[in-house]
């Protein structure tokens, strides 16, 4: 029955995949749905300082920079389109059946390894190279339309987000409100009821049936901690990377796309890929890697990303703010890793390895399933539901772009 005050029967805090892919299937399945984004827009530009300004990138540790994604669409705008495999067994352990909301996204929407033709010579020389030491280096499905790519070339209009489920969601009534930082959730009589938040300067409220916290593994623990659910937060993982790079004269980078292939060490905690940094960011790296006679050798230069499966630790506060230490268990991962990689480059004919600074992207494990939130999704209140990258339980290591995505049909499915 509508609410005689109009608002919604349910208020989602974040427009990312698993925000978006909730939002579409409830307002299809006649909810009336309201998406809260902090971002303005999907593209407000990729430069340093300006992630830094927009705190999408942040200092969690000395020298470490988090990378998130403050905008709409999320992490699906910002980061590499790779649909690895869901974990179906760590979900299913706490309750939770994903299989077939999984296999209903990969029905869905685009998610296969590339054409050969797509695949540039700085990535085949590394496969090459990688399968020659005996690695077993696969092609990596991607979330991209390839129907739409020809001569080599991808159009931007090829590579998914979660902007066409946002687009979808609209179609069926949805709103997306932007420019909305949510600060904490309403709750009376022991039931969430709305949020408080901020549109531009204004301090205002929103209420709804039913709240949808889908704003990321460092927001939604702040709001949640900010709304008197300490535990939140306590621990998080972050994936770190680094970037191993070397030159390679004889090949020459074109328009490359990144994690087109690579290899995932499951027991060693690590997986490595092929990656195209952005040229301003492969500055960066040279400069912090002490060397600066790489600044203008882009174009020259076979690039490997190592990503670890780091451990929970640390903690977030009601502010947003990260910060945690790299154990032991840590480092030695990422050493084990970045050897891999420079004996793959040095396989491949490079030279003048060096390695980029740690830095860390999908953050998430701040608001763990079987802890704070049940097999419902639903976390320490009524009508409060988490729904993004806080939820998973266990150190991950991986992409978690198809699992968000399935956790976000699995909440609307129960929820309608």
């Amino acid at each position: 029955m509508p609410d005689p005050a109009g608002n919604p029967d349910v208020l989602i805090v974040g427009s990312g995949p698993a925000g978006a892919m909730a939002a579409r299937d409830l307002a299809r399945a006649g909810a009336r749905v309201t998406v809260l984004e902090r971002g303005a827009g999907a593209d407000p530009g990729n430069g340093l300082i300006g992630l830094l300004r927009r705190r999408e990138a942040m200092y969690i540790a000395p020298g470490v920079l988090l990378l998130r994604s403050l905008r709409v669409g999320g992490g699906s705008v910002t980061f590499f389109h790779t649909a690895m495999p869901t974990p179906l067994d760590m979900f299913a352990r706490r309750g939770v059946d994903l299989a077939a909301d999984l296999a209903a996204v990969r029905d869905e929407l685009p998610n296969a390894p590339l054409r050969d033709d797509l695949r540039g010579p700085m990535t085949r020389r590394i496969e090459d190279a990688a399968r020659a030491l005996g690695l077993p280096w696969q092609p990596l499905s991607k979330m991209i339309d390839q129907t739409r790519c020809a001569h080599g070339h991808c159009p931007p209009q090829a590579f998914w987000t979660a902007q066409g489920l946002l687009d979808q969601a609209a179609a069926a009534g949805a709103r997306l409100l932007t420019g909305v930082q949510v600060d904490s959730v309403l709750r009376e009589n022991g039931r969430a009821v709305g949020v408080r938040a901020h549109h531009g300067s204004a301090e205002t409220t929103y209420r709804a049936g039913r709240i949808v916290l889908a704003a990321g593994g460092t927001a939604t623990p702040a709001i949640l901690r900010a709304s008197g659910i300490d535990a939140a937060g306590d621990g998080f993982f972050c994936d770190p990377l680094r970037v191993v790079m070397a030159t390679l004269p004889d090949a020459e980078r074109r328009d490359e796309i990144s994690m087109s292939a690579g290899f995932v060490d499951g027991p060693a905690g690590y997986m490595l890929s092929d990656i195209t940094v952005p040229e301003n960011f492969f500055r960066a790296f040279a400069l912090a890697g002490g060397r600066p006679d790489r600044l203008w050798s882009y174009s020259r230069t076979a690039m490997i990303m190592v990503k670890i499966r780091d451990d929970i630790a640390g903690a977030i506060d009601g502010t947003g703010r990260a910060w945690r230490h790299f154990g032991a268990a840590d480092k030695a991962r990422m050493r084990t890793g970045v050897d891999r990689a420079r004996a793959v480059l040095a396989a491949a004919g490079a030279s003048r390895t060096y390695a980029s600074p740690w830095v860390a992207a999908h953050p998430g494990g701040t608001v763990r399933l079987g802890e704070l939130v049940d097999a419902s999704l639903r976390c320490q209140m009524d009508d409060l539901y988490v729904c993004d990258a806080s939820v998973i339980p266990e150190p991950w290591g991986l992409p978690p772009t198809l699992t968000l995505l399935a956790l976000g049909r699995y909440l609307a499915r129960n929820l309608g």
